[in-house]
């Protein structure tokens, strides 16, 4: 109804998403920063050594390494998101979503990767 909006798909069948700031305060109240949300949705860590503390490179610079996507970040967020699109005027079918995410009927890359471009959308759509 409003901007596009990413969809994702869950048991088959296609949900638009949404993130807004109800959304960022969620992602802020579950992940505490931003930062560590997006680094979770996207799969990625930092390194670290033996002691817990960040491994840096020559040039003093941390590394990061390739992970799996959090399925905690998109147990979450992704119910916020499809609240969000809801309230928005789109026609789903919470109840029928919900149940999906909790029986883990989605594409895991997927999912994530799409949950990730509407969460940057929604930073773009606001600094336009």
């Amino acid at each position: 109804m409003f901007e596009h909006m990413e969809s994702v798909r869950l048991a088959g069948k296609e949900y638009p998403i949404k993130c807004d700031i109800n959304v960022l305060i969620e992602i802020q109240e579950q992940f505490q920063t931003l930062n560590n949300f997006e680094m979770q949705i996207t799969g990625v860590e930092i390194v670290k050594d033996k002691n817990g503390s960040a491994v840096m490179n020559n040039e003093g610079k941390m590394l990061f390494k390739r992970v799996e996507p959090s399925i905690k970040a998109i147990s979450k967020i992704l119910p916020c998101m499809l609240k969000e699109a809801a309230d928005a005027g789109e026609n789903i079918d919470l109840k029928e979503a919900l149940a999906a995410i909790q029986n883990a009927q989605f594409e895991l890359y997927e999912t994530a990767c799409k949950i990730h471009t509407e969460y940057s959308k929604c930073f773009e759509r606001k600094n336009v």
